[in-house]
């Protein structure tokens, strides 16, 4: 089920996110192997809803502060958010808490 801009994520103790340089990466600390394919390099959209995703702020915050920042039309902001959420959910990187949270 794709990410609803009402529900809260957070990150999850197994991914920790580095700023290297002008990169951003995420890097599992406990994972089966710990396999160089699990590595995500972000862009700067990828940076800021990984930081984003903090426990409290809802998809729709996260959302207004793509568009904010990167002066893209609150449509793509979502779209790229719940795609990027997705992949994020499908590594077990974060997980839902809920909208009231």
């Amino acid at each position: 089920m794709p990410p609803l801009l009402s529900e809260v994520f957070e990150r999850s103790d197994r991914i920790v996110g580095r700023r290297l340089a002008d990169e951003y990466i995420l890097v599992p600390i406990v994972s089966r192997g710990a396999d160089v394919d699990s590595i995500f390099n972000l862009n700067g959209v990828g940076a800021l809803i990984w930081e984003k995703l903090d426990g409290r702020t809802s998809g729709q915050a996260v959302v207004e502060a793509i568009v904010e920042r990167f002066e893209v039309d609150a449509a793509r902001a979502a779209e790229d958010y719940a795609e990027f959420v997705a992949k994020l959910v499908a590594v077990d990187a974060v997980r839902r808490v809920g909208a009231d949270h």
